[in-house]
């Protein structure tokens, strides 16, 4: 990398090198012995991430409580659209610059070709979805208020940038400049809500517009760190770039899909009050993936980086510690959210208990795979990628779909959770395939838990 004179520490050892299908306890940043500097920077990403959680929390109260089950529903279609739009129309150019890391090679050209991707894409995709959502009317896309929706909307291009730098920070191996601009957001987001409730003014409008607003803030961070040049512009890699990204487009829309359109299926099936449920379950679920993708955006470097062998070996250690990682996470939200929810946000989201409970399976196994996924993406298989993601996004909208009239959001919540575990399965099997390694290699072991204590206990100094 050009941030880094190497991997974050250690090496894998190639030599001799272990027999098809058994893996090596060979030492690395995640493998093996835990190195101080490895061990550092996933504390102190831990700790962002902790620090991040803590003021999402409190916002999180302030927009249940001030909304109520009805307006959150509204807020979560509305950011349903602007997310479904963005991955839609960013025609899978993140995905691309991580393919073509190691062949380009030049981080300025990825820079600049990120910053106008981020401005030309993202621009064209919220004019493209006001347009859609505008013809199609309110029967089929639950908005009523255009104006609020231009509001959501500008979040795109916004987010679009912000996404493509903070993605070559991770390329860079430049965690802390992420973690930076994630606080940053967050922070600013937090104090202009606080500010509103304190003067009885948290409204629908607001909430939206300080949401568009927190995808502006990380840019104040991430533009001076990557220090884009548009002199560096090169067509050239951007048409490359857009012809990769399309081969990956279908499959990468299918997994978003997979992860949203739970919401907008609720959203046309049944209230906003019913929606809104849903939407806070999600949100606190999703919180179960933290620390799985702190680690898997640790690890990809090294996963793109290294030769295949050495690769998968590391990936298959990263699997591990991102399963503990996650059942930690994710069960310490199933044991506390049926008391804390009721209790922080009110009598009136009791309900989003059971649809929580209902996710958790699913949202662990896709947390897990996390490094598998980072894995894959090297082998350049657009084609299986995309088949992969379609069946599961596949049974996901079909089950749906059958528990939803019946079941409402609990329905929901399983019919996602189903479609999740089917996605994270059908990955590690075309994993465990190519590389040889067995199933029993991604059960966690000891030292895997010795590298989590260390790197918990070391977070508050971190």
């Amino acid at each position: 990398m050009s941030e880094a004179s190497g991997p974050p520490a250690g090496e894998v050892s190639e030599a001799p090198g272990p027999p098809a299908g058994e893996v090596s306890e060979a030492p690395g940043p995640l493998p093996g012995a835990v190195s101080r500097a490895a061990v550092g920077q996933a504390a102190r990403t831990l700790g962002a991430y902790a620090a991040r959680f803590v003021l999402g929390a409190l916002m999180s109260v302030v927009v249940n409580r001030s909304l109520g089950p009805e307006g959150r529903g509204t807020y979560a279609v509305l950011i349903a659209v602007a997310t479904v739009a963005l991955h839609l129309g960013q025609l899978s150019v993140e995905e691309s610059h991580v393919a073509l890391w190691s062949r380009v090679r030049d981080p300025a050209v990825v820079t600049a070709n990120s910053v106008l991707f981020g401005a030309a894409l993202g621009g064209a995709c919220a004019v493209a979805a006001a347009m859609v959502v505008a013809g199609l009317g309110p029967g089929v896309v639950p908005v009523t208020d255009l104006g609020l929706l231009a509001v959501a909307l500008a979040w795109i291009p916004c987010a679009m940038t912000e996404r493509l730098l903070a993605r070559l920070m991770v390329l860079r191996a430049r965690i802390d400049v992420n973690d930076l601009s994630g606080l940053l957001s967050v922070g600013v987001h937090c104090a202009s809500l606080l500010l509103l409730a304190a003067l009885g003014r948290v409204t629908l409008w607001w909430v939206v517009a300080l949401w568009t607003m927190s995808a502006a803030m990380p840019l104040a961070v991430l533009l001076p760190a990557a220090h884009p040049r548009l002199r560096d512009c090169d067509l050239g890699v951007a048409r490359r770039t857009l012809r990769l990204g399309l081969r990956y487009h279908t499959g990468l829309v299918s997994m978003f899909l997979l992860l949203r359109a739970d919401v907008l299926i609720m959203g046309a099936m049944t209230t906003a009050a019913e929606t809104g449920l849903y939407a806070v379950a999600v949100t606190l679920m999703e919180l179960g993936r933290v620390p799985s993708d702190v680690l898997a955006n640790l690890a990809m470097p090294r996963q793109l980086e290294d030769d295949e062998r050495p690769a998968a070996l590391f990936t298959v250690r990263s699997t591990r510690i991102a399963a503990l990682a996650a059942a930690g996470s994710v069960g310490l939200l199933c044991v506390t959210a049926p008391f804390l929810v009721p209790a922080v946000y009110g009598p009136a989201f009791t309900g989003a208990a059971g649809p929580l409970l209902a996710l958790a399976p699913g949202l662990w196994s896709i947390a897990a795979s996390r490094p598998v996924g980072a894995f894959l993406l090297r082998l350049d298989r657009p084609l299986r990628s995309s088949m992969t993601a379609v069946a599961a996004l596949t049974v996901n909208v079909t089950v749906n779909l059958a528990l939803i009239p019946s079941y409402g959001a609990v329905g929901a919540a399983l019919a996602s959770s189903v479609g999740y575990a089917v996605f994270a399965v059908l990955q590690v099997l075309w994993f465990l395939r190519v590389t040889r390694c067995r199933w029993s290699d991604l059960l966690p072991r000891g030292s895997d838990l010795r590298y989590l204590w260390c790197t918990v206990r070391r977070a508050p100094s971190g």
